[in-house]
């Protein structure tokens, strides 16, 4: 970055870690009203989320597709579903070898950068389960024997293929292999068929072309990042996206130029001029919100004590161990955990707060409970 871009953008005073949390709150679109910027305001239809989100982290499918629902105004099951299946929005192996929901036009972009260093970690344990070039080789070939010409599979269907051809998919064997056919860009994964998601071949359900590449790549998601995620700064976004600081950081920093400085901590951290503009503001400060579990609020950064206070993270994320709960916020901070009951054809949420709310934010909690059963309904 050039003296003048970091001096503008570097005038502002450090804020606070309730400030940073509802900043953040902002630019992931989880703020209702008219009365915001339009760029931050909630998306019209699960595509336009998904997009604005930049990749919305998906291991667990019901929770991936919850994260997009709450940043859509009057989202359904179903909406988010139909996005999925009109092949504009996918959900496949990106960044850090996890499962995200991203545009399909994002995809190549995505697997790209990630594919080289995610296979690189795992192929230890793709030696240990016996998984070599040959095995891949026909795996592939099953995979586009099965699903051209527009077919889809399920998981257990394409599994069921490979052990007919002679490859095992007990212990992980074939859940390693679909991943690694999905990093080779030769799956992803499209419309629901029930619970499980079919896979489709991804010269056929992605739109063609090629994606980004190297500092070029690297850019074009850093400012994706910085204005879904911010306030952040270049270690949140090597987090993100898995790269190593050095290799994200002149990226980063090219696209940190076009964005607005703020210092918290110690550090100067970046988000878009309509985020930057709420800062003397008290938006979002009372607002609610009940989030899946795993959600980009919480995971989106290496740092989860924005979101999550000290004092609650082993009640959210028990034993640290990964498996995050989904959550209540208030103003972007925790302040408790839901689980699903109820029947399946008549789902409720049962919060489980942490510490008493007052009657204008129990209130809004119960709103934001029944957006989620609303959804769950439509």
């Amino acid at each position: 970055m050039s003296t003048d871009s970091a001096s503008r953008n570097s005038t502002t005073p450090g804020i606070s870690t309730t400030a940073l949390a509802r900043l953040r709150l902002a630019a992931q679109g989880l703020v209702p009203g008219d009365s915001l910027p339009e760029p931050l305001r909630m998306a019209p239809n699960p595509v336009s989320a998904v997009r604005r989100m930049a990749a919305l982290q998906s291991q667990d499918l019901p929770a991936g597709m919850l994260a997009v629902g709450v940043r859509t105004e009057g989202a359904s099951a179903r909406g988010v579903a139909a996005a999925l299946a009109s092949g504009a929005v996918v959900r496949t192996w990106t960044m850090r070898g996890t499962l995200f929901i991203v545009a399909a036009s994002d995809v190549r972009t995505y697997v790209g950068l990630a594919s080289e260093r995610v296979m690189r970690s795992a192929a230890s344990r793709h030696r240990g389960l016996g998984i070599a070039e040959d095995d891949v080789a026909v795996a592939r070939k099953v995979a586009e024997e099965r699903l051209g010409g527009g077919i889809g599979l399920t998981r257990t269907e394409l599994f069921e293929a490979f052990e007919a051809a002679g490859q095992p998919t007990r212990s992980q064997r074939g859940i390693h292999l679909l991943s690694i056919l999905s990093h080779r860009l030769v799956l992803v994964q499209g419309p629901l068929r029930g619970r499980q998601q079919e896979f489709r071949l991804a010269d056929e359900w992605l739109p063609p072309g090629e994606g980004l590449a190297g500092d070029e790549a690297l850019e074009y998601l850093a400012g994706r990042y910085v204005a879904s995620h911010g306030p952040v700064d270049e270690r949140d976004f090597a987090w993100w996206i898995g790269q190593p600081l050095g290799t994200v950081r002149g990226p980063f920093r090219a696209a940190a130029a076009k964005a607005v400085g703020l210092e918290a901590g110690g550090r100067e951290l970046f988000c878009t001029p309509e985020v930057a503009s709420l800062l003397d503001s008290r938006v979002g400060a009372r607002t609610v919100v009940a989030l899946p579990g795993y959600d980009e609020l919480a995971l989106g950064y290496p740092d989860r004590s924005v979101a999550i206070p000290e004092p609650y993270l082993e009640r959210l994320v028990p034993g640290v161990n990964g498996v995050f709960k989904a959550m209540l916020s208030v103003g972007g901070r925790a302040v408790g955990t839901w689980l699903k009951e109820g029947t399946p054809a008549a789902p409720r949420v049962r919060p489980e707060l942490f510490e008493e709310l007052g009657p204008s934010a129990a209130s809004a909690m119960a709103r934001a409970v029944a957006r989620i059963e609303e959804y769950w309904a439509g």
